[in-house]
């Protein structure tokens, strides 16, 4: 069982909900300080050949005093982790990614922040860039706020997009240029810096987008969840696929896929079948019992045609954020699921890791259920100790952190969850 305070802020988290700009009050002090998980990454960032951990969050001391939190977690040996570095980024992170921006070999990152001031400020609503220092690797530099106009950014993707060879930075919502996304092209003469913002115009507004390179010419293209429409509450979305075409001509979005009634909780690009041909793997919960949650996998045969296959996840408690990997060892992706969810009266939080292996023509089936330890809202998977097989990181309450290693003996299953802090 959660204690009761870690149950109100669990569900605050899982909705977004922190009474943002509300001020303060002794009657929410009991609440505070107060975490709200936002996203986990694994990936060998010092270059070691060990994989580390990375985690964002909101962490609030009171109502109006909230700061955003980087976290780094080192893996020095195998299952071992140097004292966890800590970076204030911004108010609100809400995504990241890696990329070696500056060109000097050493991954770097960027965070997408959605600042929830009650007013912008330079410190929030931003997208901001932290260079890895090379002469001590697995550490950054202080965080830089990039030129990008205050838009709620959410959700962001690196790549080349301009056609150079040189990262540049995607993020999903431009209201200050126009309706569509904001494009920051590198400065191929000034690496680790950037031109101007421009637009890329949507037919919609862009929620999530993923990067690669999808009809198989060898550039990374774009594709986005848009929001078309709002009636009665109600979303119409439609997906948007933005080709680049040679010298980094963006053209027009090609929509498909039209939801309603859903939030997508996760846009990734896969090869779901390893057919050669990159597909889409979409997963959905519902904006209200009206609607229920699924995982959507757009097959790409032949090549700019899709078929939809869904796999309803209505029953599946544990629905906050999702993941695509292959998590069996077979070289297929499969998908996993992980999230809070209350019962009864009184109250009690449950949190629960679900596992879906492919079926092999679009679909999953779940194979396991296992209970959290935390109530955790957020999912990364990456080869953690270094065997050749996936491993699942979760994020949760407290800025908690728990790994599942995937058995070396019985691929598909994974060892009892450990809590590393």
């Amino acid at each position: 069982m959660i204690s009761n305070r870690l149950i109100v802020a669990a569900l605050l988290a899982a909705t977004g909900v922190l009474l943002h700009g509300c001020g303060g009050g002794d009657d929410t002090d009991w609440l505070f300080p107060l975490w709200v998980p936002t996203d986990v990454l694994v990936a060998d960032i010092d270059g070691d050949g060990r994989a580390d951990i990375l985690t964002l969050a909101e962490y609030a001391s009171a109502m109006d005093q909230r700061e955003g939190r980087l976290v780094v977690r080192l893996q020095t040996a195998p299952d071992v982790y140097a004292p966890a570095q800590t970076y204030v980024v911004g108010v609100y992170p809400w995504k990241m990614a890696l990329d070696d921006i500056d060109g000097d070999g050493a991954v770097d990152l960027v965070i997408t922040d959605d600042g929830r001031s009650a007013e912008i400020s330079t410190t929030d609503q931003s997208v901001w860039m932290l260079l890895q220092d090379k002469s001590s690797p697995g550490t950054f530099q202080v965080p830089q706020r990039l030129g990008v106009e205050p838009s709620s950014p959410y959700v962001l993707a690196v790549g080349d997009v301009s056609g150079d060879g040189l990262p540049d930075i995607v993020a999903s919502e431009s209201l200050a240029l126009g309706q569509g996304a904001t494009l920051l092209v590198q400065d191929a003469n000034n690496r680790g810096s950037f031109l101007a913002p421009t637009l890329i115009p949507l037919p919609g507004r862009p929620g999530h987008v993923a990067l690669g390179d999808v009809n198989g010419d060898g550039r990374d293209d774009l594709v986005f969840r848009m929001v078309i429409s709002i009636v009665n509450y109600v979303r119409d979305t439609e997906l948007g696929i933005v080709y680049q075409q040679a010298g980094g001509v963006l053209a027009a979005a090609v929509t498909l896929s039209p939801q309603t009634g859903l939030n997508t909780q996760m846009l990734a690009l896969t090869n779901y079948d390893i057919d050669g041909t990159t597909d889409v793997v979409e997963f959905f919960t519902p904006s209200s019992t009206d609607y229920k949650a699924k995982v959507t996998t757009l097959l790409q045969s032949p090549p700019g045609s899709f078929a939809a296959v869904d796999t309803s996840l209505a029953g599946v408690n544990g629905i906050d954020d999702g993941v695509t990997a292959d998590l069996d060892g077979d070289g297929r992706p499969d998908f996993a699921t992980v999230g809070f969810y209350p019962v009864g009266s009184p109250t009690t939080v449950y949190s629960t890791l679900n596992l879906f292996m492919q079926d092999g023509s679009g679909g999953y089936t779940q194979s396991a259920d296992i209970a959290m330890p935390i109530s955790a809202s957020r999912l990364a998977a990456g080869d953690v100790n270094g065997d050749g097989l996936n491993d699942l990181v979760v994020l949760g309450a407290e800025n908690q952190v728990v790994q599942l290693l995937q058995s070396t003996s019985e691929p598909g299953t994974f060892l009892a969850p450990q809590l590393l802090d």
